[in-house]
């Protein structure tokens, strides 16, 4: 399945040689494979398609081969994006600070 995975992701986007497709074994569910997609951040939007509806074919695809061979198996797509931390600014510390509903404890 991964190679059926990786044939068709890079049959689609424009760099097929940035595609990469991890599989692993899920800790959690025996018996669940999960396959990971890593492709440049342009190609992301052509895997994903409008409306995920790119990602939902490649997913219904996979998951028919699957059960075809008995295997269960979840398709993810990378996100290499780290949430990003806020700090407050001054203005935003002396706001909390006179609001109402802050509370020193």
């Amino acid at each position: 399945m991964k190679e059926l995975l990786e044939h068709i992701v890079k049959s689609i986007v424009n760099n097929p040689e940035a595609v990469v497709v991890d599989q692993k074994e899920s800790v959690d569910f025996p018996g669940l494979t999960i396959l990971t997609i890593d492709v440049a951040e342009e190609d992301k939007g052509v895997v994903i398609g409008r409306k995920g509806r790119t990602i939902n074919a490649i997913r219904d695809l996979i998951t028919i081969s699957a059960i075809r061979l008995d295997k269960r198996v979840k398709v993810m797509i990378k996100d290499d994006r780290k949430p990003e931390e806020k700090e407050d600014t001054p203005a935003q510390e002396e706001e909390k600070e006179n609001s109402m509903l802050y509370d020193e404890i």
